[in-house]
C-alpha cells in the first residue's frame, strides 16, 4: 500500500485518507490554502451553480461568454455533479449534496439505457451520437453513484450501481469493447471510440472498498490486464482508436494501475503507470500543459489544449509519487495544478475576460487557446480537486 494513502475515492483528499483542511501558514503557487479554498469555492457557488437549471434539476454542460449562450444539458452532469459532492465535503453544505443528487437523477433519467427489456441496461449515451452507449460515460456514472451511496446511504444508487455493473459485464465478455450501438447491437472498438479501461478498474475497486466484495476486485484486474496489452513499447497508451494518445484518456488510466498494484501487489502494474508517467513527463510543455493530442509516431497532432486534463492527471501522478517517491512525479503534478489555476476566470487568471459576467467569473476555460471563449461543468471538477489534493498532499504527506 502507498504510505500514507488509503482509499481510493477521487473527490476530495478524504478519499484517500487524507485531510480537507490544511493549515494556512502554508502557501501554494503563492497562494494561502484559505485563499486556494476561496477560488475553488468561487468556481462552484459562483460559476457551477450559474449552470444549475433549477425548473429541470441540472446542469447545462457548458458557457460561451462570447455569445452569452448557455448549452444544451447532457450526460455529462453524470460527472459535473461531482462538483457539490466537493462543497458538500468542505463545508457539510446540504443544499449542495441535493443538487448533486439532482444532477444525477436529470441524467439517469435523460441520458442512460433504461428500458426494461434492454440487457445492456446501465450504458450511457453519447451526447453527440444518442444511439451509441459508451464505457467512459458509464465510468462516470459508476464512480458517481458510489460517491451518492456513500454520502447518502439510499438503497436506490444501488440499483443504479447493478446496472452500470451489468453494462461493464457485458462490454467485457464482449471482448473489452467499449461502444454499443442500441440500433445496430452491435458492439465496436474503432471509428472514434475511446478505449477508457481505467474507468471499469477504478470503479470496481471502489466498488470493492465499499463493499469487501472480492469478486468486484477480479473485475478491476481484468480490466487492468487488457489495458496493460494495450500500452505501447514506449509506455504510452493510444487509446484513441489505438491510433492517438488524448489528455482526457489518461488520468483514470494512470491511477487505476497504481491502485491496482497497492491491492494485488502485481508490480506488473507499477511498472506499468511508471512508463506511462515517464512518457508524458517526456511531453509535458515547460508551463505544465500537455496537447490534446500525439499519435503513435511521437508527433503532435493536436496543439489545442484542454485545461482540465492537467489537474487530473495530476492527481494520478501524486499517487504515483507516493507509490515509487519518485520526486519526478511531483514536480509534474505541481506544475500541472500550476498551469490549471492559471485558466480560472480570474483577476490572477491568464485570461480574465468578461469577469463582469456573472456566468464566467470562477470559471475555468475550456480550451486553450480560447477559440470559442467556453467554460464547462466537466473542466471546474477536475479543476479544483486538484487544488485539493495537491495541497492536502504536499501539507500532511510531504511535511513529515
Amino acid at each position: 500500500m502507498a504510505a500514507d494513502l488509503k482509499g481510493f475515492e477521487v473527490i476530495t483528499p478524504i478519499g484517500w485518507g487524507l485531510p480537507n483542511t490544511v493549515v494556512d501558514s502554508k502557501t501554494f503557487f503563492g497562494s494561502s490554502y484559505s485563499e486556494l479554498i476561496d477560488r475553488v469555492a468561487m468556481a462552484v457557488y459562483g460559476f457551477v451553480n450559474g449552470l444549475f437549471n433549477e425548473k429541470l434539476g441540472g446542469l447545462h454542460h457548458y458557457y460561451r461568454a462570447d455569445k452569452k449562450f448557455l448549452s444544451e444539458m447532457d450526460s455529462g452532469n453524470f460527472l459535473m455533479a461531482l462538483n457539490f459532492l466537493v462543497m458538500y465535503d468542505l463545508f457539510q453544505d446540504e443544499q449542495m449534496l441535493k443538487r448533486g443528487e439532482a444532477c444525477f437523477a436529470y441524467a439517469m433519467d435523460n441520458y442512460c439505457e433504461n428500458r426494461p427489456m434492454a440487457f445492456w441496461q446501465g450504458g450511457v449515451r453519447d451526447g453527440y451520437r444518442p444511439q451509441e452507449l459508451w464505457v467512459k460515460y458509464t465510468g462516470d456514472a459508476f464512480l458517481t453513484a458510489l460517491a451518492l451511496w456513500k454520502r447518502t446511504k439510499q438503497t436506490k444508487y444501488w440499483g443504479e450501481i447493478r446496472k452500470f455493473h451489468n453494462f461493464l459485464k457485458r462490454a467485457r465478455e464482449a471482448g473489452f469493447q467499449y461502444t454499443f450501438g442500441t440500433e445496430t447491437y452491435a458492439w465496436r472498438n474503432t471509428g472514434n471510440v475511446w478505449r477508457s479501461f481505467g474507468f471499469p478498474v477504478t470503479a470496481y475497486l471502489e466498488l470493492h472498498e465499499q463493499t469487501g466484495n472480492d469478486s468486484y476486485v477480479d473485475e478491476a484486474v481484468r480490466w487492468g490486464d487488457h489495458g496493460v496489452s494495450l500500452q505501447s513499447d514506449n509506455g504510452a497508451f493510444y487509446l484513441l482508436d489505438g491510433e492517438f494518445w488524448n489528455s482526457d484518456l489518461t488520468a483514470p488510466e494512470l491511477r487505476g494501475l497504481v491502485f491496482l498494484w497497492e491491492v494485488t501487489g502485481d508490480h506488473r502494474y507499477l511498472d506499468a503507470a511508471k512508463r506511462f508517467a515517464d512518457w508524458l513527463i517526456a511531453y509535458q510543455r515547460d508551463d505544465g500543459a500537455w496537447p490534446l493530442g500525439i499519435d503513435r509516431t511521437g508527433e503532435v497532432c493536436v496543439e489545442t489544449i484542454g485545461p482540465g486534463d492537467m489537474p487530473n492527471i495530476a492527481i494520478s501522478l501524486i499517487r504515483l509519487h507516493a507509490a515509487t517517491k519518485n520526486e519526478k512525479y511531483l514536480e509534474a503534478a505541481i506544475a500541472a495544478v500550476h498551469y490549471g489555476l492559471s485558466m480560472q476566470a480570474h483577476e490572477n487568471g491568464k485570461y480574465p475576460l468578461f469577469l463582469d459576467d456573472s456566468h464566467v467569473r470562477g470559471g475555468f476555460w475550456s480550451w486553450e487557446p480560447l477559440h470559442d471563449y467556453s467554460l464547462s461543468g466537466d473542466q471546474s471538477i477536475h479543476h479544483i480537486r486538484g487544488i485539493l489534493f495537491l495541497a492536502s498532499y504536499l501539507a500532511n504527506v510531504m511535511a513529515k
